[in-house]
């Protein structure tokens, strides 16, 4: 059998914005004021983007205030949901995750969300039940590093081993990409988020989708 690992913010929702919304306000009430700057979230793990922008807003990352700050977004993050959770939801899905079970393909998560954030973005669209293992960006410093520890959790669920060559990380950054190389499995890039269709296609994954309609999915020789 072989094993699908999905992306979550880009690849399976729709980069709206709802997360960046949430943590903005979980620094305004931490800090006490607004965050300095911006910069694009996707591929980077919620640690990542919590030093960054409290480095940015003249703070000193220390781990007690990032704990508060995560602690804050969390709790915020519920009511940035939209009350119509489907419009979240990226083309096909979550069609392309029935027809992967139905073709016999085990499916994990793989997101630089902490495991609160994905439990709560996938359980207010649905989306859990595909997903009994994963890797969350509470589980390592590394966004690469996080593959392995899905396939090991995956494997520990399923029951069998996932080798490199039958496992693929589906991504829409190229954070995704560099990662699957890392971690020495296959990559599925998708132009879904942030970044464009020839942005992705310069890092050279080994397929390249623009979405993940069915009719180009399944024509890829996995």
């Amino acid at each position: 059998m072989k094993l699908l690992l999905f992306d979550i913010d880009g690849t399976l929702l729709r980069p709206m914005g709802f997360g960046k919304k949430a943590f903005q306000k979980a620094f305004e009430k931490v800090c006490g004021t607004s965050p300095a700057g911006d910069f694009p979230y996707d591929g980077l793990l919620d640690r990542e983007i919590c030093a960054k922008t409290l480095e940015m807003s003249g703070f000193e990352p220390e781990e007690g205030l990032m704990v508060k700050l995560m602690e804050r977004y969390i709790e915020q993050l519920p009511s940035e949901i939209p009350e119509d959770s489907s419009k979240w939801l990226c083309e096909n899905v979550p069609n392309i995750l029935s027809e992967a079970g139905r073709k016999g393909f085990c499916l994990a998560v793989v997101t630089g969300n902490v495991r609160e954030a994905a439990e709560i973005k996938l359980g207010s669209t649905g989306l859990s039940r595909f997903f009994p293992a994963g890797a969350y960006g509470s589980d390592a410093s590394e966004r690469w590093e996080l593959i392995p520890i899905a396939v090991g959790r995956a494997e520990t669920h399923y029951g069998r081993e996932f080798p490199a060559e039958r496992t693929y990380m589906i991504g829409d950054s190229v954070r995704d990409i560099d990662a699957a190389k890392k971690a020495g499995v296959r990559s599925i890039s998708v132009a879904t988020g942030l970044a464009p269709y020839s942005r992705l296609s310069k890092e050279s994954p080994d397929f390249l989708l623009g979405d993940l309609s069915s009719d180009g999915f399944w024509e890829l020789p996995l």
